[in-house]
């Protein structure tokens, strides 16, 4: 065994061990009770029982939201920016001027609601402490639900190893690559992961990489990778995503279509990857296949050109043959579909407005840290407006969107809207 699966082990068991010195279950206290021979309360007779409704039908739920929502709101959903600051209501000189060069407003509760926002991306900048934390969530909560919509998706990169943007009260635990081979030590991580983050407000971990790399060969990606055989990634993967999930949290699988192959860092340039399209089915594609076969709610795309599958050499981002004809057609994924982070070098090229539409065009769903939040706001409502993106276009990536929230239980009640 592993010194990381003992790290992981040994972090699991502590949790479990403090939960058990806390707490015990009715159940098991009805069962001791029983034993020592004391007898059961019995239940209190009433002169009627209230009848028990059914729980409501998600699908009517849903469209009924999506009825309830402006264009506007709608094209809000998509968004998920970065927002400058630790407070939702208060921010300092340098946050204010970041946050008005992409929205033209300072306070982030504002933009939340001047954007009608389906979520936002912590990043380190906006992270000091637990408390704090849970202050910025429940802050931006509030202004999400102001005019009595949804709540947001309050996403963070929280991988293990190197990639953890919270530190405060939550287990670091070690990197894919050194948990590899171990589902259980995988699955346990992502499960109290998932219950961590969700007491600081998050409610997506983008977790996690599905990228099989080179043998001998890690590439841009390295060890934040399972690994180099794609069977063994798979299972690590579907161990992750069930762990994130079972914990609350939605899991966002990442970077389809498979970016372990490259060497080259998508944040400041277009990575190729170089395959025909059966050595892609044998490798890149095969984690996917497991983390859609486990339910994952979301599949970033990440920025790269794969002539193999488009031979226009489109960014996946971008391209309708990797993400509406592959994914969704051939590999049946109809969950949320969101870009990677659209202010990265990968994509720096395109207009901030244009590579918005385009994007859902191609079949995303969410928009990831458009670089100018008010730009991609107004061509997507523009396109809305002409036809360009029709309507029944965007009101599939709302309702997807809105059904992962009702799902999170992040939708108010129909008579609170």
């Amino acid at each position: 065994m592993s010194k990381s699966v003992r790290m992981v082990q040994a972090a699991v068991v502590a949790l479990a061990l403090l939960a058990g010195a806390c707490s015990q279950s009715v159940p098991q206290a009805a069962d001791e009770a029983i034993a020592d021979g004391e007898s059961a309360a019995a239940p209190a007779t009433t002169a009627g029982v209230a009848e028990i409704e059914p729980p409501p039908d998600p699908d009517m739920v849903v469209d009924e939201a999506l009825a309830d929502l402006t264009v506007e709101e709608k094209v809000g959903q998509l968004l998920m920016p970065v927002l400058a600051g630790t407070s939702a209501e208060e921010v300092d000189a340098g946050d204010a001027a970041l946050n008005r060069q992409i929205s033209g407003l300072e306070r982030p509760s504002d933009i939340v609601a001047a954007f009608h926002l389906g979520g936002v991306l912590y990043l380190e900048n906006n992270i000091e402490s637990a408390e704090q934390l849970r202050g910025l969530s429940s802050g931006l909560q509030t202004a999400a639900q102001a005019g009595g919509g949804p709540e947001l998706l309050i996403a963070v990169d929280q991988e293990g190893g190197r990639v953890n943007r919270i530190t405060d009260q939550v287990t670091v635990f070690p990197s894919a690559s050194d948990l590899a081979g171990n589902v259980d030590a995988v699955t346990e991580a992502s499960y109290v992961t998932g219950q961590q983050l969700q007491r600081q407000g998050i409610n997506v971990v983008l977790a996690p990489v599905a990228d099989v790399v080179l043998p001998g060969l890690p590439g841009f990606i390295g060890d934040r990778s399972f690994g180099d055989d794609p069977e063994m990634v798979a299972d690590m993967v579907s161990g992750s995503v069930v762990g994130l999930q079972q914990s609350g949290v939605a899991a966002a699988v990442k970077h389809w279509p498979g970016h372990g192959a490259t060497d080259t860092d998508s944040h400041l340039s277009l990575p190729e990857l170089k395959v025909d399209r059966a050595q892609w089915d044998q490798r890149e594609r095969v984690p996917f296949d497991a983390a859609i076969a486990n339910d994952v709610a979301i599949v970033v795309v990440g920025h790269l050109a794969v002539p193999g599958l488009d031979d226009s050499g489109t960014p996946a981002t971008l391209s309708t043959v990797i993400i509406d004809d592959l994914l969704r057609r051939e590999l049946g994924f109809d969950g949320v579909v969101m870009t990677d982070a659209l202010n990265m070098g990968a994509v720096g090229q395109f207009d901030a407005g244009d590579v918005s539409v385009d994007a859902i065009l191609a079949g995303a769903d969410v928009l990831l840290v458009p670089p100018d939040l008010a730009a991609s706001y107004e061509a997507l409502l523009a396109a809305a407006a002409d036809g360009s993106l029709p309507a029944d276009r965007l009101d599939q990536s709302v309702r997807r969107v809105l059904m992962l929230k009702y799902k999170l239980s992040l939708l108010p009640e129909p008579g609170d809207r």
